[in-house]
C-alpha cells in the first residue's frame, strides 16, 4: 500500500468518526448527554489546570480526567459504551448472513422472490446456476430491452425526508462498521431510486429519485443481512442479535411451501441507494479484470469487471441535470472507471464510451438497485498503463478472450467459470447482460431485440 493511500485511509477514518459522532448527535438521546457530559468535562479540566493553586486541583483534575477517559472509551470515540465494538472486554463483530429468519422460518437469500408488480414485470433469478459469486440477483429482460429502447427517461427528485431506524441493534452495527479500521467508511451523500421498477418500463411516469446517506445504507441494506457477534466470558462466539429478522419481507405460502416475498413497501424501509456498474471493454478488445483491495467496504477481495459504486448525490449537479435519467446513469459510471483505474484525465472519452444496458436488484442487500452497461476504451490506453488507483483497485488484468461481437460476451463467461474467478454480482450480471444480448442476434429473436443487438454491435465496432 502507497503513503498517499495509508495518508487518504487515516483521512477517512478520522472523517468517517466525525461523522458518526455527528449521526449519533442527531438520532441518539444517549449520545447527546454523553457528548455534553464530555464537553462539560473538557471545559472544567482545562479550567482547573489554568487556575491551578493546590493540590486539591490536580485531584479534581485526575478525577476529571478519568471521567473523559471512561466517556472516549478505548478507541478515543464518544458513543454511548453499550455501542462499542468492545463494550465491558466483551468484543462485538457483524458476519453477513446467507439466510434470513422470517416468523422461525430460516430461508436462502437466493429464494426470496420480488414484488407481484415486480413479478408480473418477469423479474427472476437469472444465474442461480451460475456459482461465481455467493449473491444473487433479480432481473428482467423486459425491463432492461425497455431500459435500452425507450426514446427518453425523464426524472425527479423528492425532497421528503425519510428515517429507516427501527431499531438501537441497527445503531450498534453502524458503530462497529464504522470503527473499523480494515474498512474505512465515511457518510457520503448518494442518489436513491424510490419505488417499483415499473417506472422503468412505464413511459407515462417520470423515475422518482431522492437524496440518500450511506449510513442509511450501512443502517438497512448492510445491517439486515448480518448478524452481530460476541464472545462470551468462555471465550466463544455467540450469536447477539440476527438483523436478518428485519429484511423487508413477507411470508407466503404455495403449493404447501413456504416462500418470502419482498413486500409491497420495501423500497420505503430501506435506503435504495443506486448502485452502477459498467463492464469495461479495453483496448485490446478485452475485458478488463480489476481485483479489489481488503480494505474495500463492499466487494474485498474480488474481481470487478469494470467500475462498480455507487451514483452520488453530486453527479447531477456535474452532469448538467440531464433530461434522460440514462445520461445521468452513463456519467456515474464513468466517474467509477475513472476512479477505479485512475485515468480521471480521460473522462470525456469515457463518458462518450459509455451505454447503459440494464437493470437488476440485489437480493441480499434488501433489493438494492443497480444500474449496469458497457464501457469501450476508445483512445484511451487502460492495458498499456496498467491501470488501477492503488486503492480500491490493486491488480489489473485482463480475460484473455478477444471481443469483437455481441457473441464473444459468452466466451468471456465460460472462461470465468472454468477458471472459477470470484466476481462481483454487479460485473457478473453486467456480463450476463451482454451474454442475452448475444442472443438477439439469432432468426427467432424479436423485431426489438435485433435492434438492441445491432446497436451493441455497432457499438463495439466503434460506429
Amino acid at each position: 500500500m502507497s503513503p498517499l493511500v495509508k495518508l487518504l485511509n487515516i483521512y477517512r477514518n478520522l472523517k468517517g468518526r466525525w461523522e458518526l459522532l455527528v449521526f449519533f448527535f442527531k438520532w441518539d438521546s444517549d449520545y447527546r448527554k454523553d457528548l455534553n457530559t464530555t464537553i462539560l468535562t473538557f471545559g472544567v479540566l482545562f479550567y482547573e489546570i489554568w487556575a491551578w493553586t493546590t493540590i486539591y486541583d490536580i485531584i479534581a483534575a485526575i478525577v476529571d480526567a478519568g471521567i473523559i477517559a471512561i466517556q472516549l472509551g478505548g478507541d478515543l470515540t464518544v458513543i454511548p459504551s453499550d455501542y462499542r465494538p468492545s463494550h465491558r472486554g466483551i468484543p462485538y463483530t457483524t458476519t453477513v448472513s446467507t439466510h434470513v429468519s422470517h416468523d422461525e422460518l430460516s430461508i436462502p437469500m437466493a429464494e426470496i422472490l420480488p414484488t407481484p408488480a415486480e413479478d408480473a414485470l418477469g423479474f427472476c433469478n437469472p444465474v442461480n446456476a451460475v456459482k461465481t459469486c455467493n449473491d444473487s440477483p433479480l432481473s428482467s429482460d423486459r425491463v432492461d430491452d425497455a431500459l435500452m429502447l425507450r426514446e427518453k427517461m425523464p426524472w425527479r427528485e423528492n425532497a421528503e425526508p425519510m428515517s429507516f431506524i427501527y431499531s438501537r441493534h441497527q445503531l450498534r452495527y453502524i458503530a462497529i462498521r464504522v470503527l473499523n479500521k480494515r474498512q474505512h467508511t465515511t457518510n457520503g451523500t448518494l442518489l436513491a431510486f424510490q419505488g417499483s421498477a415499473a417506472a422503468l418500463v412505464d413511459e407515462t411516469q417520470p423515475l422518482a429519485v431522492r437524496k440518500a446517506r450511506y449510513f442509511d445504507s450501512l443502517l438497512t441494506m448492510e445491517a439486515f443481512r448480518s448478524r452481530i457477534f460476541r464472545g462470551n466470558l468462555q471465550h466463544e462466539t455467540e450469536v447477539y442479535t440476527d438483523l436478518t429478522t428485519y429484511f423487508p419481507v413477507h411470508r407466503e405460502r404455495t403449493d404447501g411451501r413456504h416462500f418470502l416475498r419482498f413486500r409491497p413497501d420495501f423500497a420505503t424501509r430501506t435506503s435504495q441507494h443506486i448502485g452502477i456498474t459498467s463492464l469495461l471493454l479495453t483496448e485490446n478488445n478485452r475485458v478488463a479484470l480489476l481485483y479489489q483491495g481488503s480494505t474495500n467496504a463492499i466487494g474485498a477481495n474480488m474481481v470487478c469487471l469494470g467500475g462498480s459504486g455507487s451514483m452520488s448525490y453530486a453527479d447531477m449537479a456535474r452532469a448538467g441535470s440531464p433530461e434522460d435519467f440514462r445520461d445521468l446513469l452513463a456519467y456515474s459510471m464513468a466517474r467509477e472507471v475513472c476512479e477505479e483505474t485512475g485515468m480521471k484525465k480521460w473522462f470525456d472519452e469515457i463518458r462518450a464510451n459509455t451505454i447503459v444496458t440494464g437493470f437488476f436488484r440485489w437480493i441480499d442487500r434488501s433489493g438494492k438497485p443497480e444500474f449496469i452497461g458497457l464501457t469501450r476504451a476508445g483512445k484511451v490506453p487502460f492495458s498499456k498503463q496498467r491501470s488501477i488507483d492503488g486503492d480500491e483497485t490493486v491488480r489489473f488484468e485482463e480475460v484473455p478472450v478477444p471481443v469483437n461481437r455481441p457473441e464473444d460476451f459468452k466466451d468471456v463467461l465460460a472462461y470465468l467459470l472454468e477458471n472459477h474467478i470470484h466476481t462481483a454480482l454487479s460485473s457478473l450480471m453486467a456480463l450476463y447482460r451482454m451474454t442475452v444480448i448475444a442472443d438477439y442476434g439469432a432468426e427467432s429473436a424479436t423485431a426489438e431485440q435485433k435492434k438492441i443487438y445491432r446497436r451493441v454491435a455497432d457499438f463495439l465496432a466503434g460506429k
